[in-house]
This record gives structure tokens, C-alpha cells and sequence, in this order.
């Protein structure tokens, strides 16, 4: 297929693209040699991803796309890079072959790829096509990870990376000349309204679809001037907007109200002057980012009072069940101490008592000893000038009222993170700890509520983890320990970089409640749980 062609078969789904769509059918042909390193750069909602993925698959070229935001560290995408690979090629489970499905740095990268490469198939020979989206975001990435990169096509002769960039790249940022550059410049005025014009009006019910041909396109010039231009919106904005405030907008044509100023039928200007409250309203809130987007009221449900919607509390949002099973172990992660793994996660411990058992007595050990603790304290507080006979203390009656203070108090003198002097807690078993993802990944599998029948068989699951684990940075819900943080959260055990470890961001109620959907109970797996 000529570029030509492929331009004229995507340009009624992504119009005014034409020039991009060519360059790349041209650059990324199977018939001809591609260039080694293709660099496509532009700004977001440019539709650089989505019509560079459109051209791959209408020229059937053998690719594999792999998002830069979704890799935690520089080894992390490495490692997808070579995994999506191996999926594009079918190879997936002779992973093994190939370094184990690890990477460590880029000269094993490029190994490891050209033996993918060379064990294609007769059928499958030919060019292949590297596409890294959004790279120049990528976290913790070395300043020659670009260029290294960007090597591989010179390296492997059978392989085209594809670079997508977020922003205008400086002048020989690759340090290296003559790598096409692929500009993805953003939608003008006339762009815009063209494809909101081109994807039609919004069916509206009762009203006709003259009426509707003729307003459309004045109100997609209004909805542009006055809400998307000044704030530089994308296209799914527009659409967005629009698809909402059009039906409002010809509700007066649809209920059959008459026009002011005795004229028989409504035009736009009309409209316009009766719903202008809608565009400063109903257009402005259309504009504001939501996680969780919001429902549209039910019919019978306007004549309820005000008092009987803000009685109830609003639900948290769930998540699904391998980011709530992640979300868990990185709870247990930071509120456990890395002392007790052994006893709490471990299943070859040299006690005879079953790993529940082993829990509950280590946990009630721990409730006693914060207890008495904090008694001597109160004693000494209490009379300074009587201290007591070392070695000798008065036994503590053990009731349900006893351990309930005695976790209030551990909670009450291990909050204080970095607290004064006068601030000495008995334990820091409550404290939030930041841990590294290798203590988070055997967290995983010992909590695993439902764990593989036959581990051996089955891939590593650690590319999935740091995915869901990016996506739950994205959100707050885990974060990066700073080094600050990691020096005052931590009691003695941050011997680890403080960049590689994390720290969870929620409270212990939500996930307790998330948890238990899954079927796990978080109170069995913490220091500080109840038996």
C-alpha cells in the first residue's frame, strides 16, 4: 500500500492529519529500508500515539508499543521493552531463553533483542518496529538513556525505534545528525471545528435533523471561542462539551416553546441570548477534572430534600482486584517491621505453631509489652524520687480493655514522626515505614489469597506489579520515599537507597474495606492487629 493511500484510508477517522500520516507511511514501509531512529514529537492531544499505531497496522508491520509512564525505573523499562517484544513475536513463553525475561542495562538490551530477532520465523522476517511512547518522561532516567536507545536500530539491522515525544525536542538531544523528525503541531481553530463537524451532531430526540444541521455548526464556533480556545483545550475536551451542553442547548426547540419577538421558528441567535447561562455554568464545570466522573441524576429523584442527600457519605471508589490485592501489600509493607517477616510472612519458620497462631501470639506480646511500658512510665512520672526494683514489676491483668489501651497508646507514641525529646515512644510497630519493591513483591506472594497451583509454569508477575504500581503513584495512593522522609519514618532499616523505596498513602480503614473484597484480612498480616 503507497502512503497515499494509507493517508486517504485514515483521513476520515483522523482528518487534518494527512501530511504525519504520509511521512510515516513513507519512513515505516515494509517494502523499503526504514531509517535506524524516527523521532515523533508534539504536544499532548495531538493523536501522535493513536495514528502512529493506526499506520503500523495498516501496513501490517510486526510492532511492539511500550508507555514509558507505565515503567517505574530505567530497568523497568528495559525489562517491558523486552517483554512486549517477545509478545509481539509470539514468544512469550519461551521467555526463559532469553535472559529470563530480566534486563539489566542496555548492552543487554540489544543483546538479547537480536536474539529474539534472529529466532523469528521465516514468516515473520523482516522489518521490525520499536515504538516508545512518552520517553522523554520516563522517572529516574540516565542522561544517555535517549541516545542508547536510539542506538539499537544501528545495532540491529532488522530494527526501527520509534521515539514519541511530549514536548520539542532540543537540537541533537540524541547526539547524533540526520534522525527524521515527525512534527505533530496542535489542532488551529479551523482544525478543531472541522473534526467536531466531521463526526456529526449529537442525536437529540424530536428534533429534526434540518434544524439540527443548521445550529450545529454555529454552536461548535461558539463552544471553541468562548470555553475551549482560551483555556487551549484538546479535541476529547471539545467533545466532550459539546456532547453535553448541545441537548440543553435545544431544549426550547424540543419542548416546542415559542421563539421571542413573534417569529415562527428558532435561530441561533436566539438561542444563544436564552441559554448564555449555560456556557458560563454548566461549559466552565464541563472543564474541571474528575477521577470519578459524575452520574446524571435520576428523573424521579429532583424532589428530594437537600437534608436526605448530604446524610449519607459519599462511597469511596473501589479498585479492581489485582491494584487492591498491590495496594494491600504495600499497606502491610509499611506498617509491618521488617524484623518480624520472618515470623509474620515466611513459611519455613522453625516453630511448630501454625503461621496464624504464630501471629496472633506476637502480636499479643507486642499489645502486653507496649502496656506495661507505658505503665513504667506513668509510674516514674507519677513518683521520679522512687524508681523501681530492676528486674521487678507488677503483673498487668490482660483483659479486652487492656490491650484496647494498649493500642491506643502505641498508636498515641509512635505517630510522632521525628518528635522531641520529651517524645520516646515504646515501639514504632504503628509507625509507616517506607519499604523497598522487593519487600513489597514477597508481600505479594505470601498474602496472595489466590496463588498459581504450579509457580514454575507461570511468568513473572513483577512487570505487572511495577504497572500497577505506576498507575497507583499516578493516583497518590503509593508514593516515593524522599530522602528526608525515609531518615524520619524509618527506625534504623533504611539501608537502601532512599529513591528506591516507597511509602502507602492511605488510610487503614479504606483499605481494610478493600481488602476484605478480595479476601484478605488485613488485621492477620499487621504487627498492630487485632486477633
Amino acid at each position: 500500500m503507497l502512503p497515499a493511500d494509507v493517508a486517504r484510508s485514515l483521513s476520515p477517522q483522523w482528518p487534518c492529519r494527512e501530511v504525519q500520516v504520509q511521512q510515516l507511511a513513507s519512513l515505516l514501509s515494509p517494502h523499503i529500508p526504514s531509517p535506524p531512529t524516527v523521532v515523533v514529537h508534539g504536544i499532548s492531544a495531538t493523536c501522535k500515539s493513536t495514528i502512529l499505531q493506526a499506520v503500523l497496522s495498516t501496513l501490517e508491520v510486526p510492532h511492539a508499543i511500550v508507555r514509558s509512564t507505565e515503567c517505574i525505573t530505567a530497568r523497568h523499562l528495559l525489562t517491558k521493552i523486552l517483554w512486549g517484544i517477545l509478545e509481539a513475536l509470539g514468544q512469550k513463553d519461551e521467555w526463559e531463553k532469553f535472559g529470563k525475561g530480566r534486563c539489566e542495562h542496555v548492552s543487554m538490551l540489544a543483546v538479547l533483542l537480536e536474539e529474539c530477532l534472529a529466532a523469528r520465523t521465516a514468516e515473520q522476517a523482516g522489518k521490525f518496529v520499536l515504538v516508545l511512547d512518552e520517553i522523554d518522561r520516563q522517572r529516574e532516567a540516565p542522561p544517555t538513556l535517549l541516545s542508547a536507545l536510539a542506538r539499537l536500530g544501528e545495532i540491529i539491522p532488522s530494527l526501527c525505534v520509534v521515539l514519541v515525544l511530549s514536548s520539542t525536542p532540543r537540537p541533537l538531544f540524541l547526539q547524533h545528525s540526520a534522525v527524521p523528525h515527525i512534527s505533530f503541531p496542535p489542532y488551529t481553530r479551523k482544525d478543531a471545528i472541522d473534526i467536531m463537524l466531521n463526526t456529526g451532531a449529537p442525536v437529540v430526540d424530536g428534533l429534526p435533523a434540518e434544524t439540527s444541521s443548521r445550529l450545529y455548526p454555529h454552536f461548535v464556533s461558539t463552544v471553541y471561542d468562548s470555553l475551549v480556545g482560551p483555556t487551549v483545550g484538546s479535541i476529547p475536551t471539545f467533545r466532550s462539551i459539546c456532547d453535553r451542553l448541545w441537548p440543553q442547548f435545544v431544549a426550547p426547540v424540543v419542548k416546542g416553546e415559542t421563539p421571542p419577538g413573534g417569529n415562527n421558528e428558532w435561530d441561533f441567535s436566539r438561542l444563544l441570548v436564552k441559554n448564555r447561562v449555560l456556557f458560563r455554568h454548566q461549559g466552565e464545570s464541563a472543564l474541571v477534572h474528575r477521577i470519578v466522573p459524575e452520574e446524571a441524576p435520576a428523573p424521579g429523584t429532583a424532589s428530594r430534600t437537600p437534608l436526605a442527600s448530604t446524610a449519607a457519605p459519599s462511597s469511596l471508589p473501589s479498585l479492581p482486584y489485582f491494584s487492591t490485592l498491590i495496594l494491600t501489600s504495600a499497606y502491610v509493607a509499611s506498617h509491618t517491621p521488617q524484623r518480624l517477616d520472618t515470623i509474620f510472612f515466611s513459611k519455613f519458620s522453625s516453630s511448630s505453631l501454625s503461621a496464624r497462631n504464630k501471629r496472633a501470639h506476637h502480636r499479643r506480646r507486642l499489645k502486653v509489652l507496649s502496656q506495661a511500658q507505658a505503665e513504667d512510665r506513668q509510674a516514674a512520672a507519677a513518683d521520679p524520687s522512687t524508681p523501681n526494683k530492676r528486674g521487678k514489676r507488677s503483673k498487668t491483668r490482660i483483659t479486652k480493655s487492656t490491650l484496647s489501651s494498649a493500642f491506643a497508646t502505641s498508636s498515641a507514641t509512635t505517630s510522632a514522626i521525628g518528635g522531641g525529646a520529651g517524645i520516646t515512644g515504646p515501639s514504632t510497630i504503628l509507625t509507616a515505614r517506607p519499604f523497598p519493591l522487593e519487600r513489597l513483591l514477597a508481600i505479594y506472594h505470601a498474602i496472595d489469597p489466590n496463588p498459581p497451583a504450579n509457580p514454575i509454569r507461570v511468568g513473572a508477575v513483577a512487570d505487572q506489579i511495577y504497572a500497577e504500581l505506576a498507575t497507583l503513584r499516578r493516583l497518590r495512593l503509593v508514593v516515593p520515599a524522599s530522602s528526608a522522609g525515609a531518615a524520619a519514618m524509618s527506625s534504623g532499616n533504611t539501608s537502601a537507597d532512599a529513591g528506591d523505596k516507597w511509602c502507602v498513602n492511605v488510610s487503614g480503614d479504606w483499605i481494610g474495606e478493600l481488602a476484605k473484597g478480595i479476601g484478605v484480612e488485613v488485621g492477620e498480616w499487621l504487627a498492630g492487629g487485632l486477633d
